[in-house]
Order: structure tokens, then sequence, then C-alpha cells
């Protein structure tokens, strides 16, 4: 819901938008609202996060890159050999 109620704050569609998040239920919401969800893995939760709907995992931000978030699901394995490229 707070995903939501901050989306319509913005000038773009739910579809639009991705959020970053580190809990299971967190990443559930963003689906949910109908957005991308980045999950960021602290305590070896990457299965959690994965089986949540997250469109990427990485255990730390500086995994992310571009072309691994417009790639469309992945999780942490291939986003870090997408770094490593």
């Amino acid at each position: 819901m707070i995903f939501l109620v901050a989306a319509e704050e913005l000038p773009a569609t739910p579809a639009r938008y991705f959020v970053v998040e580190d809990a299971a239920v967190g990443v559930q919401a963003a689906k949910a609202g109908g957005m991308a969800a980045l999950g960021v893995a602290r305590l070896g939760d990457e299965q959690a996060l994965a089986e949540a709907g997250a469109d990427l995992v990485v255990l730390a931000l500086d995994e992310v890159s571009r072309r691994a978030l417009g790639a469309g699901p992945a999780r942490t394995e291939e986003a870090r050999a997408e770094q490593e490229a």
C-alpha cells in the first residue's frame, strides 16, 4: 500500500518505477502494486527475495548495472556475472 501511495505523488504509472527492498514482504508489496522490485539480500536471504518475486537479487547495490535491470527477471549470480563482464 505504501508504495502505491508514494507512486500517486509521482508523474508516471507504478509500472514505470522500481522498489529497492531488503525484505521479502516488501518485494511482495512492490509486485502487488505493479512495480519492479530489486531485492538486496543482507542476511543470506537471496532465495526468499527471489521467491517473493524480486526482478533482481543482489548482495549489495554496487552489483546493480543498468543492463541487468533492463534485462528483466534475473538473480544474484546473473547480476554478478554481468558486473564482472
